[in-house]
C-alpha cells in the first residue's frame, strides 16, 4: 500500500510542476512576440508526457504514440510531421514545412499551397485536453501507472528534484 501512496503522490507532485510551469506560463507567451516560443514550450510538455506514457520507447515513437492515444483524432495522420516540427522547433528554431501563427483560429490544421498551418492558441487548447486526459487515465490505470512509476525512477525521467539552498553569511576566514 505505501508503494501505492507513494506513487500517487509522486503523480500528483509531477501534475502540479506541470501545470505550473507548462500550463500556466504557455499562455503568458500566445501573442506575436511569443509564439516561437509557446510552441517550443508546448513541444516538449507533449515530450515530458510522452516520457512518462511510453519510456520503454524511443523518444520519436512515443512522441508520436502520445500524439495518438491523446490528442483529438485530426492529429493522429500529422504524428510524424509533428515529430518533424519539434526536432526542427528545438533544434534549430525552425517550424519546417508547418505554418505557425497565432490569433488565426479558423485557419489551425488546415492547409494553404500543400503546408499545414497550427495555431498557437488551438494548439495550446489541444495539448491542455490531451495533458487532462492523460492525467485522468494515469490515476487509474496501472499499466499507465508501472510506466509513469519507470519514467521517474530514472535521474532524467522527469520528476522535480527539489534542493534547498541556504545563504551563508559566515564571512571567508584567512590565514593572519
Amino acid at each position: 500500500m505505501t508503494d501505492q501512496i507513494h506513487l500517487s503522490e509522486a503523480a500528483a507532485e509531477f501534475r502540479r510542476h506541470f501545470d505550473q510551469y507548462y500550463l500556466g506560463v504557455i499562455p503568458r507567451l500566445l501573442n506575436e512576440e511569443g509564439m516561437f516560443l509557446a510552441f517550443v514550450s508546448m513541444l516538449t510538455a507533449i515530450e515530458s508526457l510522452a516520457g512518462a506514457y511510453a519510456p520503454d520507447l524511443g523518444t520519436g515513437e512515443r512522441f508520436r504514440a502520445f500524439i495518438a492515444a491523446y490528442y483529438p483524432p485530426t492529429y493522429a495522420p500529422l504524428a510524424d510531421q509533428l515529430w518533424q516540427f519539434r526536432n526542427r522547433m528545438i533544434h534549430s528554431f525552425n517550424p519546417g514545412s508547418l505554418l505557425i501563427f497565432c490569433h488565426q483560429s479558423r485557419m489551425h490544421l488546415c492547409e494553404a499551397e500543400g503546408a499545414r498551418m497550427l495555431n498557437a492558441e488551438d494548439f495550446y487548447a489541444d495539448m491542455l485536453i490531451a495533458s487532462r486526459s492523460y492525467f485522468l487515465a494515469l490515476y487509474s490505470d496501472p499499466e499507465l501507472q508501472k510506466r509513469f512509476a519507470k519514467r521517474i525512477s530514472v535521474d532524467d525521467g522527469g520528476r522535480i528534484q527539489s534542493q534547498q539552498i541556504v545563504e551563508s553569511v559566515v564571512p571567508k576566514v584567512t590565514g593572519a
